[in-house]
């Protein structure tokens, strides 16, 4: 009985890791993008205005209030490393975020320079010209599919 009991719970644990999700945050090219701080840094020291795809894992430090101009994004502020704070912006037609102050949160999308710097287009691209981006928060997976308001 102690045997079979061990077994389940080794089976749980197991089922439990594939449940979570295994995307890769990819540039326009298809390259994989490297989610390092150093990478990130380098993005940010270097960027000139082109379509450049970041993957970055941080905590959410502030949220922001909701943008209902125009297509509606919720907005928050995500600390990456001790002296990076991005703010990070979702289309709301693609899932809402479950955002929670302090809640480790990845984000794959396109960097802008605005303030210390911006993530946008963190969701799947259905039009083509920007690559596909995604969030993920609690081992869910966001932005990978439209979903109605």
């Amino acid at each position: 009985m102690k045997a079979l009991f061990t077994g389940l719970l080794l089976a749980l644990s197991l089922s439990a890791f594939s449940a979570q999700p295994t995307v890769e945050c990819k540039d326009f090219k298809g390259n994989v993008v490297d989610g390092s701080i150093a990478r990130l840094r380098s993005v940010m020291a270097n960027h000139k205005g082109e379509k450049t795809q970041v993957l970055v894992t941080g905590t959410i430090a502030q949220i922001g209030k909701e943008d209902n101009s125009g297509l509606q994004h919720q907005k928050y502020n995500m600390k990456v490393d001790k002296d990076i704070t991005l703010q990070i912006v979702s289309n709301l037609e693609f899932g809402r975020i479950p955002l929670v102050v302090g809640k480790v949160t990845t984000v794959c999308g396109e960097f802008l320079r605005v303030g210390q710097g911006m993530v946008h287009w963190t969701h799947f691209d259905p039009h083509g010209p920007h690559a596909d981006g995604f969030t993920i928060v609690d081992g869910v997976l966001y932005g990978d599919k439209e979903t109605p308001l």
